[in-house]
């Protein structure tokens, strides 16, 4: 006798039980992108045909996906993208996943670019370090057309993706990718230096989720013991890049923005202003020379 074929309301209810057994917290949520995915539907078709009978197809590719998740895999790799200040972005293992914080970085960025150079007419040149998916290059370059930007990625693998991004989104002829993890050969100078740059320590691995330590790239996570070998390189080396008037913008983690403070002030950067992220956690630091 063949086996029943499972509805679509039964594969999502037993999916998110299985999830939520496998201590995902978002299970319900996930079951339900994980099984239209499989059965090629959105949301809303999901619950207009939560009858629907899914194929041996269908729930074999929903079968699969679960597995991944249950092995706390994360969303977005599994599903091959993520949402990025309104635009979809590619993702993959070679890349860090886009957070919804990180979208204040390019407002931070358009906000003081603007205000620095009004007679710039909109034709700033921006230096982004570390461009992972190109999330930040990428929307930088959408919403400001008279950027140019040079991005540097020290994977290759995650180059390949910024660049299939910039592709989708049209800004190609405008982002100057370059695989390479220091200033070599880079000719400014710039008007803003971009940085969502490695900031975990290398002791916090234990305290991470298992969607974060055991699948994201730990080239784009970690930087030594306290976290900020990665921003002491950007403050002894970015300062030579800028224009008069220009600025360094980074991102950093949870209680590091004072520590970063008295690092530039060592490192001969004159001004800093510290801003706060959706949590109300100080997440970035513009520095001036």
């Amino acid at each position: 006798m063949p086996d029943k074929l499972l509805t679509v309301r039964e594969c999502i209810a037993r999916s998110a039980h299985y999830l939520r057994e496998k201590g995902v917290g978002t299970a319900r949520l996930d079951a339900e992108l994980l099984v239209g995915t499989s059965t090629g539907m959105d949301r809303l078709q999901l619950y207009l045909n939560m009858d629907r009978p899914l194929d041996t197809g269908e729930r074999d590719r929903a079968r699969d996906l679960l597995r991944r998740r249950a092995a706390r895999e994360p969303m977005a790799y599994i599903l091959g993208h993520r949402e990025f200040r309104s635009r979809e972005f590619e993702v993959s293992p070679a890349v860090l996943i886009p957070r919804p914080e990180t979208e204040l970085l390019v407002d931070y960025t358009i906000e003081h670019l603007i205000a620095r150079f009004p007679d710039a007419n909109g034709a700033y040149r921006i230096l982004e370090l570390g461009a992972g998916s190109g999330a930040i290059c990428v929307s930088l370059a959408a919403e400001l057309p008279g950027f140019h930007i040079v991005a540097t990625e020290i994977s290759g693998a995650a180059a390949e993706v910024a660049r299939r991004n910039a592709a989708r989104h049209g800004v190609t002829d405008r982002i100057d990718f370059r695989v390479q993890g220091d200033f070599a050969g880079i000719e400014g100078p710039f008007h803003a230096v971009v940085s969502n740059p490695p900031y975990v320590s290398n002791a916090d691995a234990r305290e991470m989720e298992p969607e974060v330590r055991d699948h994201e790239p730990h080239a784009a996570l970690f930087s030594g013991n306290d976290g900020l070998d990665a921003i002491r390189f950007l403050l002894g080396s970015a300062g030579t890049f800028l224009v008069p008037d220009g600025f360094l913008i980074i991102e950093c983690g949870f209680g590091q923005a004072p520590t970063i403070s008295e690092l530039a002030r060592a490192s001969g950067w004159l001004q800093n202003r510290v801003y706060k992220d959706y949590a109300g956690i100080e997440r970035f630091v513009l520095l001036e020379k």
